[in-house]
């Protein structure tokens, strides 16, 4: 029989329920039409046994649109608005949204997660089915179906904002139990992820946080949120909560301690165990997310710093507008917010030397500080101050000054007047035209120097890549790579040799967790449970993150003799693992 766009002229095609998934309503007309096989529904849905069978971002979207005759929607209004893309078109570029659309119209998805930054985020990439049992049972009494509600499905999202109930997942389809099948939630397949020990304060942070997560995306529903510049906006609202030294470097310790503070409590949440949990790994991340981005990261990396800094999407919005006049392209501060920075003693010295005629010296006094701070101070606001130096006649400071605005060192300059170093700081300092001079011409000379050492070892590179040339001139790659990174861009080899990267991962530390994870369930699954024999996919459907682990457990010994053990306990006994 062939396959035409009236294929479902003869019996009724459901309509969308508000919020309703693409996955939950073909899994609604796989039950209506009594079908046994899910294959035969996704082949007669999407084309293929397999195909459309992923809860999350399906494929072979334009053989759907085709085959109900548009009357669900087309490609861009089934793939933005019944699909988790309505969740990511909010923190990615448009171009990048029409590319995740035609990978769904076509007949694969295998690249797609990767390309947006899913795979590489520590947070689970497999999108666990969730429901609301208060939205079950009003869904079910007034539409006759519980379904699966998009907002619902959003990363991150574990607390119902209609009912201010936490959401249940599914045991099914993300384990790889009954991964190809058509399958509605029902009471009896969901459980709650959640600790027992959690209590309303994590409750609330949850609320809050779904909230949060809805609000962005229905605003990413007009323009998506522009993720390069986040990084200025958690600078200035960093600014405004003192985390700042006063030449505007970031207070890393304090910042890092509070963030942590904030993200414990979530990473009770499986979903959410990737966040950092220690110092070092929030710095990383801080570190990753306050400079200006390279690459792409998870939305719930945003999400949860959003969560932490501002208090409402419009002050996002807000706070997005005064940092970008607040911090500068490279991410450096800007002349604004130095003067926000600004030591408030120097105003007062500022009234002390021009209202009052004070000395120095005397100002310097009143306000306890150095005297040579109050002379350097009172230069950058353009203060004459009487000078009694004993030694640095006319002479001998025209000497430096000209030795200085040549980029001499200050050390060789000292040699050359007979004054100490102490002193030609000082004369740099009292004058910022002079200082701002010779930091210029240094500058051109670094350059230099770095330039030819770089182009040095470039000439004998052998067919060798950066990462070789580096060892060979760290200091060199350094200066370029900070300073002069276009001309470091436009210079560097075709690497020819592939190294390895060395693993990061502890798995010694990561078999310990889950070798316990198994043990653990096991005792519960045969004591609770009742069951008398254990096999492989129990233990995974109970512990998802141990199937992704299957083709490492040579480097997890005690998690494989952990299953060893908790399968062959229970009789018959099995030789096979994954029996």
């Amino acid at each position: 029989m062939p396959i035409t766009p009236d294929l479902f002229s003869d019996f009724q095609l459901l309509s969308w329920l508000p919020d309703e998934t693409l996955f939950s309503l073909v899994s609604r007309q796989h039950l209506l039409s009594g079908e046994v096989i899910a294959s035969r529904t996704s082949e007669r849905f999407f084309g293929g046994s397999r195909a459309g069978a992923q809860h999350d971002f399906p494929n072979h979207l334009a053989t759907f649109v085709e085959r109900t005759g548009g009357r669900l929607g087309g490609l861009q209004e089934v793939g933005l608005h019944r699909t988790l893309l309505n969740f990511y078109r909010a923190f990615i570029t448009s171009q990048e949204c029409t590319h995740a659309i035609e990978c769904m119209a076509g007949d694969s998805v295998a690249h797609l997660k990767l390309r947006l930054g899913i795979l590489t985020s520590r947070f689970r990439a497999h999108h666990p089915l969730k429901a609301c049992p208060a939205c079950m049972e009003e869904d079910a009494n007034s539409s006759g179906w519980a379904y699966w509600h998009l907002q619902h499905q959003y990363p991150g999202v574990w607390m119902c904002t209609k009912h201010a109930q936490p959401l249940l997942s599914s045991t099914l389809k993300t384990t790889g139990v009954q991964r190809f099948q058509w399958i509605l939630p029902r009471r009896h397949e969901l459980c709650d992820e959640r600790a027992a020990s959690q209590g309303d304060d994590l409750s609330g942070r949850l609320f809050r946080l779904a909230s949060l997560i809805e609000t962005l995306v229905q605003r990413g529903a007009r323009e998506p949120l522009p993720i390069p510049q986040l990084h200025r906006t958690y600078r200035n609202a960093m600014l405004q909560r003192g985390w700042l030294t006063a030449a505007g470097s970031l207070r890393m310790n304090v910042i890092a301690k509070e963030f942590l503070e904030h993200i414990r409590p979530l990473r009770e949440v499986a979903e959410l165990a990737g966040l950092p949990q220690s110092i070092d790994e929030a710095t990383i991340m801080l570190g990753r997310l306050l400079r200006p981005p390279r690459s792409g990261t998870h939305p719930l990396r945003h999400i949860v710093m959003i969560d932490w800094l501002f208090s409402d999407v419009l002050d996002v919005e807000q706070a997005v507008r005064e940092g970008c006049s607040v911090w500068d392209e490279s991410g450096s501060i800007s002349a604004r917010l130095a003067e926000r920075v600004v030591d408030p003693r120097k105003k007062e010295l500022q009234g002390l030397l021009v209202d009052e005629k004070r000395s120095a010296r005397a100002a310097a006094k009143a306000l306890g500080i150095d005297t040579q701070t109050a002379v350097l101070w009172a230069a950058q606001l353009g203060i004459p101050v009487t000078r009694r130096s004993k030694k640095l006649s006319d002479d001998v400071r025209a000497t430096a000054v000209l030795a200085l605005r040549r980029g001499a060192e200050k050390r060789d300059v000292a040699l050359q007047t007979g004054l100490a170093v102490g002193s030609i700081t000082r004369l740099l300092l009292a004058e910022p035209s002079l200082h701002d001079a010779w930091l210029q011409v240094r500058s051109e000379q670094a350059r230099q120097r770095a330039r030819a050492a770089w182009c040095a070892v470039l000439k004998d590179a052998a067919g060798q890549g950066v990462k070789w040339l580096r060892a060979l001139e760290p200091g060199a790659y350094a200066w370029l790579y900070r300073h002069d990174r276009v001309w470091l861009d436009a210079h560097k080899p075709e690497a020819t040799v592939q190294l390895v990267r060395a693993s990061s991962v502890d798995w010694d530390a990561r078999d310990a967790v889950l070798s316990a994870a198994v043990r653990e369930t096991a005792l519960r699954l045969m004591g609770e449970g009742g069951l008398r024999r254990l096999y492989f996919w129990q233990l995974y459907q109970q512990i998802p993150e141990l199937k992704a682990k299957r083709s490492a457990l040579h480097q997890l010994p005690l998690t494989r003799d952990a299953i060893q053990a908790v399968l062959r306990a229970s009789p018959p006994a099995t030789d096979s693992l994954w029996d």
